[in-house]
């Protein structure tokens, strides 16, 4: 299980990397021309319909193609994400006798959290095609929010919980192995980073 977690989380981080290195080329220019950087946070949580398609309409080529190639790398970030989620509420729920249907449940939530994601994704993709309002706004806030709830839900109770088990001496010795070479990753990610 741990062997897929460090696959699911690598896959995860270097994506993420990916992406971010992506987003610093994110800005628009507004009604008055002034160019103005924003996020991906800004498309998931805008104030209204009309100021998504106000950012998604002033992105210049440059902008436009490497939002674009976020959103598509961004599936594969979620193959890695969700995933990584769900073993974890698995592990944990394998070492808890009462709570262990509570983790299977927050690791099946996952999957529908993947869905919600991809569904934003998918809209998304099409506002960049067609920045112009339409009907779908409520849906997308919805995809947007509940995907958000449902994976923290799903980091918040394993986290602290696999905490407790390391605590407590309740842990496989070869997951050190494992945590090693997370963090070795984690630390190359940021060494990474800090270059580009």
């Amino acid at each position: 299980m741990m062997l897929y977690f460090m696959l699911s989380f690598t896959l995860m981080l270097f994506t993420a990397l990916w992406m971010l290195l992506l987003g610093k080329k994110f800005s628009y220019r507004d009604a008055g021309g002034v160019e103005i950087p924003f996020s991906i946070l800004d498309l998931q949580f805008p104030s209204s319909e009309q100021e998504l398609c106000t950012i998604m309409k002033g992105l210049s080529p440059a902008a436009g193609k490497a939002l674009r190639a976020h959103l598509w790398v961004d599936y594969l970030f979620m193959a890695g994400f969700y995933p990584s989620i769900a073993i974890l509420c698995i592990i944990v729920g394998y070492k808890t006798d009462v709570g262990q249907y509570f983790f299977w449940l927050m690791a099946a939530l996952q999957l529908a959290a993947w869905l919600f994601d991809m569904l934003e994704n998918g809209y998304c993709l099409r506002k960049l095609r067609k920045p112009v309002p339409g009907t779908t706004f409520q849906s997308y806030s919805f995809f947007v929010y509940a995907k958000f709830i449902l994976c923290l839900a799903g980091v918040a109770s394993a986290i602290p919980a696999l905490f407790y088990c390391w605590i407590t001496g309740d842990f496989e010795v070869n997951s050190l192995l494992y945590g090693g070479i997370i963090v070795a990753e984690i630390l190359i990610a940021l060494w990474i980073k800090a270059k580009s």
